[in-house]
């Protein structure tokens, strides 16, 4: 009896011992802290451990994170394979060429998974030009992805050989060829941007079928496409207007089945404009049954501001349909050293975020000292700028706000509910091996100390001022 009793106490002991440990484990878990902020030399820079504690303090200010409301799965943050990000990238030396690559698609690097490229010209393009320009060629015979051959292609396969996870493409026209269009050219639009005529309907679809098995064929496989760029803006450059009732019409009667028919596994994506609009286009797309049937999701630009409650009424009155955003980019040429220009990026990723939109691709990924080249002279910024004339590689603010997202916020990771309540931008996310991060972007003057709430585990954080901040935990 003696013998058991022994036995017994020991085993509670040991019970105890196994608790105490696992309460310990979770109430001094280890955060790790990632920082970029304006006024310090930090840039993308593990900062010291932080530690949970269970015991809770008295905090001003306090960012809560619950770990059971979700929200949307995240498919991942990108930049675009422009001609002139191509073209800037050929004219480095080899080592700079080498240094660009790594700063988004390698393993120490953005971590980049989502693009974009450009079927035919863009306004970031050499010149204008067409993948098939023999006037009334239905059937395009004469389509040939030669032009991109040149630098898009060389660019892209760079990238995908030094990324260690799959890279998902997506393509964009500005423009058909210009025998097409209603206007006889491809910069420029008439409205409709397309000739009335069935047979360029046809065409132009089919048009969209060939630049998928051209890439395909030589070993890049195109994740998704978007209908038009930007079809509400006539612009200067390449363009093609239509309203939302005629590209509904052109998804259901002949780009839908087009590629239903030859390239079925293809994400189609309506819209890629303003956040102004969406709603609009939304409704009005998918609430036709034979056009949503071919279309998964909606892609935005950030041009016309903020704009997140048009974003949260999208999704809900589709919520089977997902949000990208696809384009966004300073403009007005290049600005060294700007700040400024990375908290917008960092508000308005954040913003898009906690309003169900899945992922962020940014625009050129790399230009000139002039934020070019732009064949309309239309010069914007960049999160990296490369100096052809001295091979100086500049690194932007915005491509430390993008690595303090995409770096840490992989595919597949889920949104998770967080609130604070103080002037921060915050978001919150599980990732596919458990781990929380959260993102907090401080875009005042002063430093701001608030108490993470990680349910009955608490931690004081400083979120200095101008600076973006990551925890892992």
């Amino acid at each position: 009896v003696s013998t058991q009793s022994t036995g017994t106490m020991d085993l509670k002991k040991l019970l105890i011992l196994i608790s105490l440990f696992a309460v310990l484990s979770i109430y001094s878990q280890t955060i790790e802290v990632v920082q970029s902020a304006r006024d310090t030399g930090d840039r993308l820079t593990p900062k010291p451990n932080l530690q949970f504690s269970s015991v809770n303090f008295a905090s001003t200010y306090t960012l809560t994170v619950d770990t059971t409301t979700t929200y949307q799965t995240i498919l991942g943050f990108g930049g675009a394979f422009t001609e002139a990000a191509a073209w800037v990238w050929a004219q480095l030396p080899q080592a700079k060429k080498d240094e660009v690559i790594q700063a988004y698609f390698g393993p120490n690097g953005n971590r980049y998974t989502v693009c974009r490229t450009h079927i035919n010209s863009c306004d970031f393009s050499l010149n204008s030009y067409s993948f098939d320009d023999e006037v009334n060629d239905y059937l395009l015979k004469n389509f040939t992805i030669a032009r991109s051959s040149q630098y898009i292609i060389p660019f892209i396969k760079s990238a995908l050989s030094a990324s260690s996870q799959p890279i998902k493409i997506f393509a964009t026209p500005w423009s058909p060829p210009a025998w097409m269009k209603g206007n006889g050219q491809m910069d420029g639009s008439s409205f409709p941007g397309l000739k009335s005529d069935p047979r360029i309907y046809q065409s132009w679809a089919l048009f969209y079928s060939k630049f998928l098995t051209a890439y395909q064929q030589i070993g890049i496989d195109i994740w998704g496409l978007t209908i038009q760029n930007e079809p509400e803006f006539a612009a200067p450059w390449e363009a093609c207007v239509y309203n939302p009732e005629q590209e509904r019409d052109f998804l259901k009667n002949y780009l839908g089945p087009q590629l239903a028919r030859d390239h079925p596994n293809v994400t189609i994506m309506i819209y890629d404009h303003n956040k102004d609009h969406v709603v609009n286009w939304v409704s009005t797309i998918f609430a036709d049954p034979e056009a949503a049937k071919y279309a998964k999701g909606t892609a935005v630009h950030w041009y016309s501001g903020p704009q997140f409650d048009n974003l949260a009424t999208a999704h809900n009155l589709h919520p089977d349909k997902f949000l990208l955003a696809t384009e966004a980019c300073n403009c007005g040429g290049v600005s060294l050293g700007n700040w400024g220009r990375g908290e917008s990026y960092g508000y308005d990723i954040i913003g898009d975020l906690n309003n169900w939109v899945v992922g962020w691709t940014d625009w050129n990924m790399l230009l000139d000292q002039q934020g070019g080249p732009n064949h309309l002279g239309n010069y914007c910024d960049a999160p990296l700028i490369g100096d052809t004339k001295t091979s100086t590689l500049y690194y932007q603010p915005p491509y430390y706000y993008m690595g303090q997202i995409s770096r840490f916020v992989f595919p597949g990771s889920i949104r998770i509910k967080t609130s604070i309540n103080a002037g921060l931008s915050v978001v919150g996310f599980k990732r596919p091996d458990n781990k929380i991060v959260i993102v907090v972007m401080n875009g005042g003057d002063s430093e701001v100390t608030f108490k993470l709430d990680g349910g009955n585990r608490y931690a004081k954080v400083d979120s200095p001022a101008h600076s973006i901040k990551t925890l892992i935990f």
